[in-house]
């Protein structure tokens, strides 16, 4: 009895279908990588607070390896503190397009509207909390490019000018510099409690009690300047 042979394999036929080669991989300055890592990092600070996240969740929201985030940053305390240090630079960059955009020396009120706006940019409240209460207040916005005189020297500024018409003195710079301080942490402390207090008070949430709420602030600060407000209450 014949043996069978078994059927020769046609070398030439494979039946898998060939593989597609990988993408080519993007290549990336060192710079634009340590823009991408920490433009990631940003809403996880956000989201979670600075001592919730980790360099491994920093890489895996950045697409990049471990070693890679490392590489740029050594540690996870550098990382924070590029994050702030960047926004901080932004801010400052935003505070003053908005100044420059304005055609004479802005009110109270005025500064108020622009410096809501700032705050109520995606996340931006709550990085500046999380930065002053786990003591990295060193690099919350406009800390180390010292923002807060520009915006003095504005009220400076109108102030003198506004306050002869008006027959009074104008106030001195240290009262300027509180009464900003008294404004900028009731703005944001009201960014950052709204959602309880206002439903506390029956009030809703919304763009109207924003308003009413700067209008108010204004209407004190401009008090504490000892200069009348202007129009409708607002300085």
């Amino acid at each position: 009895m014949a043996s069978k042979r078994p059927a020769r394999r046609d070398k030439g036929r494979r039946s898998s279908s060939p593989t597609e080669p990988p993408p080519p991989r993007r290549r990336r300055t060192p710079e634009e990588a340590r823009e991408e890592i920490l433009q990631a990092a940003e809403p996880l600070l956000v989201e979670q607070g600075p001592d919730r996240v980790g360099l491994q969740a920093v890489a895996r929201a950045a697409g990049v390896s471990h070693a890679l985030v490392t590489h740029y940053f050594g540690t996870y305390e550098t990382l924070v503190r590029e994050v702030l240090l960047r926004r901080n630079q932004l801010v400052v960059e935003e505070f003053q397009r908005r100044m420059l955009e304005a055609s004479e020396p802005l009110r109270a009120g005025e500064l108020l509207d622009r410096f809501f706006a700032i705050l109520q940019q995606v996340g931006q409240t709550r990085l500046l909390a999380w930065a002053l209460l786990t003591g990295r207040s060193e690099h919350m916005p406009l800390a180390r490019a010292q923002g807060l005189r520009v915006l003095v020297d504005a009220l400076e500024f109108h102030a003198q000018r506004v306050a002869p018409t008006l027959g009074q003195p104008p106030p001195s710079r240290e009262t300027l510099e509180m009464a900003l301080l008294v404004g900028i942490c009731a703005s944001q402390w009201y960014m950052l409690a709204r959602e309880g207090l206002l439903p506390a008070l029956g009030k809703s949430v919304d763009a109207e009690t924003d308003a009413r709420f700067r209008e108010v602030l204004a209407g004190m600060l401009h008090s504490t300047f000892g200069l009348k407000p202007r129009g409708n209450g607002m300085p």
